[in-house]
Parts: C-alpha cells; sequence; structure tokens
C-alpha cells in the first residue's frame, strides 16, 4: 500500500496516456530491472508522428521518490547529487556521440523535463531513445535465427562502437549482454551512463572501474591497474569485449571460468599479497579457462576456421594481464611510438569482420 501511495504523488510514475509538451504520447510502462541505473528510473514505451510515420521510442524518466527509500545510512542529498549528475552525463555524453557520428551506440535522442503540477513531485527530467527490438541475451536464448553468422557480425558492430567511443575519449566501462541491444538488424551497445572520459564529467571518472563487478578484469579484482587512465580504461574495455564473445558462444562470463580455475587460496576474494605474486596462477586458470571456451565452440560450431579465430580474438582480448592485451601486432608497434595506444581498436575490428566474413561463408 505504502509504495502505492509513492508512486500515486509522483509524476515520473504516472506519465501513461498523456502527450508530452514535446509532442510524445506515452503509451505504457515497460518493466524495467533494479540495477543501479534502473531503479531510479522509470521507463515507458512512447509514441509520436514524424514525417508522416509513427515513431514508437524508449522513454527513460527519473524517478525522483526512490530517494525516500533509501537504507538509512545513505545520505539522501549526497545520492540525488549523484544520481542528478548520472543522468545529465548520460544527457550530456549522447549530445557528444550524436556531434561527433557515433553510429553504433544507443545514445539519447532527445533530453527534455516534463512538468505535472498537481502531483507532489511534478517534474518528471526524461531521455528519449531508439526502441530496441531486445538485449543480446534474449536474442541468443529465445531466438533460433541466431546462428553463428548473425553472432559475428553481431560482436563485428560492437567492436566499431567500442572504436568509435575510443576515438573521442570515452570508456564504456559496463560493456555486457544485457547492454548490448538489437534494432532491427544492427546491434548497438547501449548505456553509456556508466561510462568515463576525462573530456566530460562523467561521475564515475574517479573510480578505477565503474562497471558491473561480475565482468571485471583480473586487475581490478586483484587491486593492481595502471593509474594512467586511458591506459586503464582501455584495457578494461577490451577484456569485456573479449568476454562478451564469451558469452555470445557459451552462455559464460570468461571472469567466472577463470576464476573457478584458480585455486581457492589465489582467488582474489582470498589473496592479499601481490599482483606479481599470482600471475602464475592466473595464466593456468587462463589456459584451462580457453580450453573449456575451445571444447564449447568446437561442440556449437564445429573445428574450423571460425573456431580457431575466435579464440585467437578471445585469448588476446581477455588475456589476464592488461599489459599484454589487445591485438599482438598493435601491442608491438604501438608501444613503441611515443603516445600511442597499445589497446587501439582497428585490428581487432578487422579480425571481427574477417570472422564475420568466413561465418557467412561456413554457413552457405
Amino acid at each position: 500500500e505504502e509504495v502505492f501511495m509513492t508512486d500515486a504523488l509522483n509524476a515520473a510514475h504516472n506519465l501513461t496516456g498523456i502527450v508530452l509538451k514535446s509532442g510524445w504520447e506515452v503509451l505504457e510502462k515497460i518493466p524495467t530491472d533494479n540495477t543501479t541505473g534502473g531503479y531510479f528510473s522509470v521507463c515507458y514505451k512512447v509514441k509520436k508522428q514524424d514525417k508522416g510515420k509513427i515513431r514508437v521510442c524508449f522513454l527513460k524518466a527519473f524517478d525522483y521518490i526512490k530517494f525516500f527509500s533509501l537504507p538509512g545510512g545513505e545520505n539522501i542529498a549526497d545520492r540525488m547529487a549523484e544520481v542528478t549528475n548520472a543522468f545529465v552525463y548520460e544527457r550530456d555524453i549522447s549530445k557528444v556521440c550524436k556531434d561527433n557520428h557515433v553510429s553504433k551506440i544507443l545514445a539519447a535522442n532527445e533530453a527534455d523535463i516534463e512538468i505535472l503540477p498537481e502531483y507532489v513531485i511534478p517534474q518528471v527530467p526524461y531521455l528519449i531513445f531508439d526502441l530496441a527490438s531486445c538485449d543480446v541475451r534474449q536474442k541468443i536464448e529465445y531466438t533460433s535465427e541466431c546462428n553463428t553468422a548473425w553472432k559475428c557480425k553481431s560482436l563485428h558492430s560492437v567492436a566499431v562502437g567500442l572504436k568509435q567511443l575510443h576515438y573521442i575519449m570515452v570508456s564504456h566501462q559496463d560493456l555486457k549482454p544485457s547492454n548490448v541491444l538489437v534494432l532491427d538488424d544492427d546491434t548497438l551497445i547501449g548505456d553509456l551512463g556508466r561510462s568515463q572520459s576525462p573530456l566530460h564529467k562523467s561521475p564515475f571518472n574517479d573510480q578505477e572501474y565503474s562497471g558491473d563487478y561480475t565482468y571485471a578484469p583480473p586487475e581490478i579484482m586483484y587491486g593492481s591497474y595502471n593509474k594512467d587512465w586511458k591506459l586503464r580504461a582501455f584495457a578494461i574495455d577490451l577484456y569485456l569485449l573479449g568476454s562478451l564473445a564469451v558469452f555470445y558462444f557459451t552462455g559464460f562470463r570468461f571472469s567466472t571460468l577463470l576464476y573457478d580455475n584458480i585455486p581457492d587460496n589465489f582467488h582474489w576474494r582470498n589473496w592479499h599479497d601481490s599482483f606479481d605474486s599470482v600471475k602464475d596462477y592466473l595464466l593456468n586458470g587462463f589456459s584451462v579457462a580457453l580450453q573449456i571456451v575451445k571444447e564449447e565452440l568446437t561442440r556449437s560450431i564445429g573445428d574450423n576456421i571460425v573456431t580457431k579465430d575466435l579464440l585467437d580474438i578471445v585469448s588476446y582480448l581477455c588475456y589476464p594481464f592488461p599489459e599484454m592485451r589487445g591485438h599482438p601486432k598493435t601491442n608491438l608497434v604501438k608501444q613503441s611510438v611515443t603516445n600511442g595506444n597499445p589497446y587501439d581498436l582497428e585490428r581487432v575490428v578487422s579480425a571481427f569482420d574477417l570472422l564475420q566474413f568466413r561465418a557467412r561463408f561456413l554457413s552457405r
């Protein structure tokens, strides 16, 4: 009953059926998961006449009332500032992406505030995005047309999106299956809300890692990361990209495979010594994890060139030590160049491009 009361006082929960001043008609609420970003937002499906056609989109409304249901120990003022900053950042970084023609990212198309004076909490800041048909978890689990060629094409799109972000000095930090979205035949990276960028005021710029820790690379979990933002952040994104490729074909997180194959006393939860002294165990766990990936790939797509290529890509993207991560040729060449980027994605994008070509060829 209490939840109903708070929702009834709050404009953000009562947009269904109204036409916003921006012209969008709010059709229905879309259920969201209560993860960090989802918890402070209410999502809707909206429509609008656009050049004679009806356009259906996704609206993410900002829900102030959730602040008042935070656990007692949390400082409401700090948390409000944090989430307000996150909203402003997602709005601004979306504009940066649009201005720089970043095509493989699902950025907000519009941002506005609706005021419904009859509610106790009348203001509703919101963002409008293109409506994805699903995320890749749903695509892979529930559709039969999701074959090897589609998966390779989709991974190529994600690699391009990550390269576009890195070019404008943005690190996604939270690349995982639920943040990879399917729109018609295209795949886009979604949810820039936890991204970092030294050029833009991300609320997370001072964190060593701002993504989901169940996907995080070993240097984060063992607390031995580079203090240089670019080297640290881009190495993390590469690991997450490799882990995504593993998920596409096996359903596993690479980190799970890695840590499941390390003796318990060397697991990051129990380890309090240096990163160097755990490296042999990590390498061993890494090779066991790769072997499991190889067996799964061979079982699902056969012992062929696509399996071999995929395994190569995963092995250099998910390498447990960040200084050795990335395309081998890029890592060698770029390390010797001043201000070089050993994590440049140009060759990785080409590798995924070749992979999708070979997968299409094999499926004929």
